[in-house]
């Protein structure tokens, strides 16, 4: 899916289930193109994006991009500077938590594009490499959890199951013997401890300040929202359709269904009313008219209207109706909304 910088919906793309997210980005990228005939386009996206012939594929398109960047792979050299703890600036930003301190060092980077060992392009980047004392102690309690599961591997040897390298078993080792022997790895523990509160940014935007380049990057938890207002409270999926059209079709209907969410939210944020996705769907249920019959007369009762309700109608320029309507005042309401 692709939103804007507000959060706001421009597309999506539909893929078949077994589609490695890696892969699905150029077909994205030429439908965009096509469809919208976008000339400035900087994407921003998680490591599932960041392989190198998909960052050549949004070069070639004409687009720039702000991507994590996997630091550990990077060449020795790199590596080396990022931890030599040297040509660091703190920089600050407040949060609903208060204010963060984040060390940012800037870094230029060729992008070496090969296909085998021959080398067949390359991208020039800037590399931001940022440090967080809160992200320290996170990735070092996260680590703690893992070796602990490694240990009680290790106390049950026969528990292991799927590949190491994976999970509590990254820190476990298997001896080359006659018969298979496991112990824990001290040298992976150490490699990793290393890196606590590190993380790092490749972009093609080398005009923009770090500070910039951060901020674009924190958008992406927009999409990943995104993501979960779809499957949570638009209740996209399960899917109980087998078809190949009516899935398109059910897909349609709820992309629909986001931007005229999307839409509120932004309209209620721009009128400074703080209301999630969760919170207009309630208030909009809670607005309730009941059809009463009395005499043979028909008349239809309004409930009374949430807070948040009240401020959607005013917003939407939408009278509400009366608290008692008959039959006829109830279809004129209906007609002039």
């Amino acid at each position: 899916m692709f939103i804007d910088r507000d959060g706001s919906p421009i597309g999506y793309e539909l893929f078949s289930g077994n589609t490695f997210d890696g892969k699905t980005l150029i077909g994205a990228l030429t439908s965009l193109k096509k469809r919208f005939g976008v000339r400035r386009v900087i994407i921003v996206a998680d490591r599932g994006i960041n392989s190198k012939l998909n960052l050549q594929a949004i070069s070639e398109a004409g687009y720039g991009y702000i991507v994590a960047s996997r630091l550990k792979s990077m060449p020795a050299k790199v590596k080396q500077q990022a931890l030599d703890g040297t040509g660091y600036t703190p920089l600050s930003w407040n949060t609903d938590s208060g204010e963060v301190t984040v060390s940012v060092k800037e870094l230029p980077y060729t992008n070496i594009i090969r296909e085998g060992h021959r080398a067949v392009g390359h991208l020039e980047e800037q590399l931001i490499i940022t440090h967080i004392i809160k992200r320290a102690h996170k990735d070092a309690a996260d680590r703690q959890r893992l070796l602990a599961k490694a240990e009680r591997f290790l106390e049950n040897p026969s528990s292991m199951k799927g590949q190491l390298k994976r999970g509590g078993r990254r820190y476990i080792k298997a001896e080359d013997t006659a018969e298979t022997v496991f112990s824990l790895d001290q040298d992976a523990l150490e490699r990793d401890a290393i890196w606590d509160g590190y993380y790092a940014i490749q972009t093609s935007e080398k005009n923009l300040a770090p500070r910039e380049i951060i901020d674009a990057y924190h958008t992406l938890w927009k999409i990943e929202e995104s993501f979960r207002i779809m499957k949570s409270t638009l209740e996209v999926r399960p899917i109980f359709h087998w078809t190949e059209d009516r899935i398109r079709g059910h897909f349609v209907v709820c992309f629909l269904a986001f931007i005229m969410e999307r839409r509120m939210e932004l309209l209620l944020s721009k009128h400074e009313v703080a209301a999630t996705p969760l919170k207009i769907r309630e208030a909009l249920n809670d607005m309730m008219i009941t059809r009463i019959t009395l005499d043979d007369t028909v008349f239809y009762v309004k409930s009374k209207t949430p807070s948040l309700g009240s401020q959607i109608l005013r917003l939407l320029r939408v009278k509400p109706p009366a608290t008692l309507s008959t039959e006829q005042l109830w279809r004129d309401w209906i007609s002039g909304i």
